[in-house]
């Protein structure tokens, strides 16, 4: 896979954990959950390229 789509796919997990995070946490609404989604989706992203970077030896 390339390194666009580890970065997706840790993007598309990241946001749903973020999600799940904002329900645990007792928040609700639009508000919280475009800051925990876009949080949670920004940190999967990083985090998709990271894992790509180890398994890749870049």
């Amino acid at each position: 896979m390339s390194r666009e789509s580890y970065r997706s796919v840790g993007a598309i997990v990241g946001l749903g954990l973020g999600i799940a995070l904002m329900v645990m946490a007792g928040q609700g609404g639009v508000l919280p959950g475009a800051i925990f989604g876009a949080g949670g989706a920004l940190a999967g992203g990083i985090l998709g390229e990271k894992i790509h970077a180890m398994r890749h030896g870049n």
